[in-house]
């Protein structure tokens, strides 16, 4: 085994050298991609490249390295010594478990293993890719440092202007801004380069600031807004300030070209989100032989959510006006991340106090981390509801308004009565076969109707029945005339829309004559009755109820032409639409006691009746007028000369800050304003200016239009009314 020693020294030095060699070509691209973090986002994108850089080259290099395995030497140690024969494997072998020719041939191996130190078995350098390789790097490297700095058309790096006393002026040549938002955020700190920046709301934000040549002073300014003063430190100029709501700012130094403004926007905390998790709907009806209730919930949050939550728990007794509630809170613990908990609790009904009659109500209080103050959000109320008995549970005891009858006893006869008339089919004659088929259509179509008083129908005109008359000789029928005491024609139900086109109100009062009191509404216009129902519907119910409806009207049409075969499958289609609008059409509400205030009984028997009686409401304020914003639009207008022509921008900027909680973004019309006021000639921005005032005007409420002056013939109608 003193051989073996020796050869693995061969192994090592293999590996080594590949692992140099991987050093060697990937080192620059390393180092480029430090120099091109530290120039985007400062030392802490420099710090972040280099550790992702290294990591890659250190996984790259050991990858590299292992091929060189202990075959790979055997197989160099047989190509490279002759005189080991093909048999350097022996070496590697126990001798104990040699015996014969192996372990003679071990042996004379054994004695010429000094012939392998003598030998380089490392792979050779990559040379020439390392020359190329550090060479791109140092010419990237060196663009990348000597490149000057730009940030946009913020800092505008103009070429330096000299002043009256013939001094450069100073010039903006840099500017970094680190971001520190809240520490409850849970945010890391980052850095820019660019002057506008979106931040969470209570961020600190640090302005680092270069200037050529350097300034006597230099501040930060703040329209609104107290302004910050820069420091100098060596080379550059700092400031902070925390940011508690949007602005804008500027940077300014004595001699320096005015700057435009940028912004800082302030990105405020959402409030805290609660999901119903289980049950699926906010009413749970309790079973036959339930003991306990676990209700989920599932609260999210930007930046994270408190694990401990309140759980409000109401239980409710009686009905009428005879309910008590009694209240409690338990606090819940929730489980998963920060950001998205879940909470959950088993209830005991019994120690809760349920009993027949009585609903359980939960409903959970989270609050989320936001500092000072803390967003508190309530859940959904969710119902355990435990009927009286079992006809309570039919009807849900009254808090659960009905709001459409149960007719199905009508069409079930229906569908009955034709069963049983196909039945007598071989007993009667065609005619009167007939005559009992059209019976039970128009039962139909008084069905149809009756059901058609929810979705705002109103009854057909004509017979008894509205069914569909018939010629009773070949003469052909005279045109009807259009009179206003003709029969109303009839109509299919989906004919009759709530826009109301084409309804014809014969059935209505006629209008009263000359000079007497006539009902505007009932002869011009179109009233349903207030109380109509069918706005308490669903629109997954009002789609069923209309189904319905379609299927009876395809049911009568067969039931009048003496097919009751074919009326049958749309009779059944309707029965089960119409079990289906009945399942979803009930409104149910918790049942709770009424929060009378307390009585102030050192009032009582006084006469007093002060704050007592409302006051009358003061008139609402009307918007003021977008005036001044439409002049300043037609003004901006282009055409030979605009940009001469004088703009009210004061007035128009203190528009701004006047209607600024109307306006979606009054800080991008401030700032256009500025950039207008102190570049006048610079079309791109009076066009944005444009653009912005255009979507912040308000549009003009519809008014009715001046009657224009009548005609000769018109002038002679109006003096015979006179």
């Amino acid at each position: 085994m003193t051989a073996v020693p020796i050869l693995l020294k061969h192994q090592s030095a293999a590996r080594a050298r590949a692992g140099l060699d991987t050093v060697a070509l990937g080192l620059p691209a390393v180092l480029f991609v430090a120099a091109l973090g530290w120039r985007l986002s400062g030392a802490a994108g420099a710090a972040a490249a280099a550790v992702l850089g290294i990591i890659s080259l250190t996984a790259v290099a050991v990858w590299r390295s292992r091929p060189f395995d202990r075959r790979w030497l055997i197989g160099e140690l047989d190509a490279r010594i002759r005189r080991f024969e093909d048999s350097a494997a022996l070496l590697f072998r126990d001798p104990a478990t040699l015996a014969g020719l192996a372990a003679l041939q071990r042996d004379r191996l054994e004695g010429r293993a000094y012939e392998a130190a003598a030998i380089d078995l490392r792979p050779g350098w990559s040379r020439r890719a390392i020359l190329i390789a550090w060479g791109a790097a140092v010419v990237l490297i060196a663009a990348i440092l000597l490149w000057p700095a730009t940030n946009g058309s913020e800092t505008g790096t103009a070429a330096p202007v000299r002043s009256a006393a013939g001094a450069a002026a100073p010039v903006l040549t840099g500017a970094r801004l680190r971001i520190t938002p809240p520490a409850y955020t849970g945010l890391p700190v980052r850095e820019q380069t660019a002057l506008n920046a979106g931040v969470p709301e209570g961020s600190r934000v640090d302005w680092t600031i270069d200037f050529a040549p350097q300034p006597t002073m230099a501040g930060l300014d703040f329209p609104e807004n107290a302004p910050v003063s820069l420091i100098r430190d060596g080379q550059r100029w700092t400031g902070a300030r925390i940011v508690d709501r949007s602005m804008l700012y500027r940077i300014t130094a004595p001699g320096m070209a005015q700057q435009r403004l940028n912004r800082l926007d302030a990105i405020t905390d959402g409030e805290p989100v609660v999901r119903l998790v289980d049950p699926q709907s906010q009413l749970v009806q309790l079973t036959p032989g339930q003991r306990t209730w676990r209700p989920v919930f599932e609260a999210s949050d930007d930046y994270g959510v408190i694990e401990t939550a309140t759980l409000r728990i109401t239980v409710t007794k009686g009905d009428g006006e005879n309910i008590t509630f009694k209240q409690r809170s338990m606090p819940l613990r929730g489980q998963g991340t920060a950001k998205q908990l879940r909470f959950s609790t088993t209830l005991d009904l019994t120690r809760e106090g349920m009993a027949a009659g009585s609903d359980l109500i939960v409903q959970l209080i989270v609050t989320d981390n936001r500092s000072p103050e803390r967003h508190t959000v309530e859940s959904p109320s969710v119902i355990l509801r435990w009927p009286a008995n079992l006809a309570m549970a039919e009807g849900l005891d009254g808090m659960a308004m009905r709001v459409m009858p149960a007719y199905f006893a009508s069409q079930r006869q229906i569908i009955i009565d034709a069963e049983a008339l196909i039945a007598r089919r071989r007993a009667l004659t065609g005619d009167a076969f007939t005559d009992a088929s059209n019976v039970i259509g128009e039962e139909q179509a008084a069905l149809r109707l009756r059901y058609g008083q929810f979705m705002g129908e109103e009854a057909e005109g004509g017979g008894s029945g509205g069914g569909i008359i018939l010629p009773t000789s070949d003469a052909p029928a005279a045109p009807a005339l259009p009179t206003a005491d003709a029969p109303a024609p009839r109509t299919r139900p989906e004919e009759h829309h709530d826009e109301h086109e084409g309804e014809d109100h014969a059935d209505e009062p006629a209008a009263g004559g000359m000079g007497k009191e006539v009902d505007v509404l009932h002869q011009f216009g179109h009233a349903h009755d207030d109380r109509d129902v069918a706005t308490l519907f669903q629109p997954q119910t009002r789609s069923a109820l209309a189904r319905a409806l379609d299927a009876m009207w395809a049911s009568e049409r067969e039931l009048r032409q003496g097919r009751p075969e074919a009326a049958l499958p749309h009779a059944n289609t309707a029965l089960e639409l119409l079990k289906e609008a009945q399942r979803a059409t009930r409104i149910f509400l918790p049942r709770v006691g009424a929060d009378i205030p307390p009585v102030d009984f050192s009032r009582r028997l006084t006469g007093k009746r002060e704050d007592i009686v409302a006051e009358d409401p003061e008139a609402p304020e009307r918007a003021p007028a977008d005036a001044v914003a439409a002049d300043a639009w037609r003004s901006l207008e282009e055409r030979p000369g605009s940009t001469s022509d004088p703009l009210a921008l004061g007035a128009l900027d203190g528009w701004v800050r006047a209607n600024g909680g109307r306006l979606d973004d009054p800080l991008a019309l401030r700032a256009a304003i500025d950039t207008v006021r102190n570049e006048p000639t610079c079309l791109d921005c009076r066009r944005r200016l444009r653009a912005l005032l255009w979507t912040a005007l308000q549009r003009p409420t519809p008014a009715p239009g001046r009657r224009g002056a009548p005609g000769a013939r018109g002038q002679r109608y109006l003096n015979g009314l006179r």
